[in-house]
């Protein structure tokens, strides 16, 4: 899979005054209006670069004035019966990590707005981070001398941290565990710092109970993680499949979404996450359709600033 090309610094320059105008002068908040289409926000963490928790909270008291916060779930129905309004905003979390539940959850709560939290059940029995945030960490922690040579050994053109980890999306998952041994024999005094597990680590299923059912959905997010297109039949069958068993057999309740780690899918998963799941959304950036297959749902990116988030609403791809 070849390395995104890097965005460009003018254009990136120059679309910040622009939006910060759009938003100032209230003509974003007009666009965003006038576009009558579902939209799926999707986050991760709050309260670093994606989104700060100030961020976070201003922009759920802005989908409660201006949109209708729904439900995954509900938003689901509407579009099976053909009765979507356009205005339904829905709130998703990928990764299932303590950050939802100590700083997301609160918010959530506070304003009464529905959201989706995708887990991963294997790691919550587990306790292991998700593999790629640990991997980005070591990585990180490297000398560009040594993180360089640790790529090459394994195949890799590149030296940055981030391609690097563009690059693992290509590996099967063998090959992948090879490479983060690799990375760990040359990291093994590597300790993340208290605020990076608070954020990183995995909920716990006493979290994951404490939290109200009638206003956070569970969906699944596999058990452990993977890249889906790498994986073998039955392997693929697990992650998708298992983790539905998995989480309603711990949760005592229907787990019937999911959400495919970093988008990733081919023909072969979308059909076995549609055998299992009424709904499961991607990370394809746009709005919701009439006619969008439950199984391949768009989304928006959630995070940013107060004049980049209302871009997005009428420009997913900003």
């Amino acid at each position: 899979m070849p390395i995104p090309p890097r965005p460009n610094p003018l254009h990136s320059a120059l679309a910040i005054p622009y939006r910060w105008a759009a938003y100032s002068s209230g003509s974003a908040l007009r666009h965003a209006r006038s576009v009558r289409r579902p939209r799926i926000l999707m986050y991760h963490i709050v309260g670093d670069d994606e989104v700060s928790t100030r961020q976070f909270e201003w922009q759920l008291r802005f989908l409660r004035k201006h949109l209708e916060p729904v439900g995954l779930g509900e938003l689901a129905n509407r579009v099976q019966a053909g009765t979507v309004t356009g205005r339904e905003a829905v709130i998703t979390f990928d990764d299932g990590v303590r950050n939802h539940f100590t700083v997301a959850w609160p918010l959530l709560r506070a304003y009464a707005v529905p959201a989706t939290f995708f887990v991963c059940p294997g790691l919550i029995e587990s306790g292991d981070w998700l593999w790629r945030t640990e991997l980005r960490m070591r990585l990180k922690s490297l000398g560009n001398a040594e993180r360089g040579e640790v790529a090459r050994n394994a195949g890799c053109p590149e030296s940055a941290a981030e391609a690097i980890m563009e690059w693992t999306k290509t590996l099967s998952m063998d090959d992948r565990r090879v490479f983060q041994t690799s990375v760990e024999k040359l990291t093994r005094d590597f300790s993340p710092r208290p605020e990076d597990t608070e954020r990183h680590a995995p909920l716990t299923w006493d979290q994951v109970r404490q939290m109200d059912a009638s206003l956070i959905t569970i969906g699944s997010h596999t058990s452990t993680h993977p890249m889906l297109p790498t994986l073998d039949d039955s392997t693929l069958e697990t992650e998708i499949a298992g983790s539905r068993r998995a989480l309603e057999q711990k949760l005592d309740r229907c787990v019937d979404l999911f959400s495919y780690p970093n988008g990733a899918n081919n023909a072969a998963v979308v059909k076995l996450a549609r055998q299992n799941y009424r709904a499961a959304v991607t990370t394809q950036k746009a709005f919701v359709a009439e006619g969008n297959d439950l199984a391949t749902l768009p989304r928006v990116p959630g995070g940013g600033g107060r004049a980049t988030f209302v871009r997005r609403l009428h420009k997913p791809t900003a």
